[in-house]
């Protein structure tokens, strides 16, 4: 069974992409479990997506379900196609070294990464946001809890009293 990632912390990144692995994603991974993780482009929001990398093969058999379903449906094939880049092309495998990892300037660059990081738990997966673009998210709650973040860090946030 994958991990559940609960939880949410604003982190510090450095100029080559370092960032110290927030308490609530290294609890979730298990001794045993392979140092990679998997980064990708979420594919929904404007931000990166993680994982362990056992969960790719769930992700394969969930593209292969709704590759299925939108066959029977006769719709075409691009859209699982773009998908399949989306999932396994615009990711990269990091290892976590220590208390820490390397988020790969490609993978800071789709995400918006700069000095600060908001890694949030999604259940099988963990999300890693610019706070600032999470400020602007239309989740009123999730807007709440990137603006607390900042406060609680003491950073100045655009149009936040």
């Amino acid at each position: 069974m994958n991990s559940l990632y609960h939880g949410s912390e604003l982190c510090e990144v450095d100029a080559d992409g370092n960032v110290a692995v927030p308490a609530f994603l290294e609890d979730a991974f298990a001794p045993e479990t392979s140092p990679e993780i998997v980064v990708a482009k979420h594919q929904a929001d404007d931000c990166l997506i993680g994982y362990g990398r056992a969960h790719l093969s769930t992700l394969a058999e969930r593209a292969e379900r709704r590759r299925v379903a939108e066959e029977e449906r006769g719709e075409e094939a691009r859209s699982h196609y773009r998908r399949m880049r989306g999932t396994f092309g615009l990711s990269e495998r990091i290892k976590r070294d220590g208390r820490g990892l390397r988020i790969p300037p490609a993978m800071r660059h789709l995400g918006r990464i700069d000095d600060l990081a908001l890694f949030v738990g999604a259940g099988d997966s963990f999300e890693i946001w610019n706070p600032q673009l999470a400020l602007e998210s239309d989740d009123e709650h999730f807007r709440a809890l990137a603006e607390f973040r900042l406060r609680m860090r003491g950073t100045k946030t655009a149009g936040v009293h």
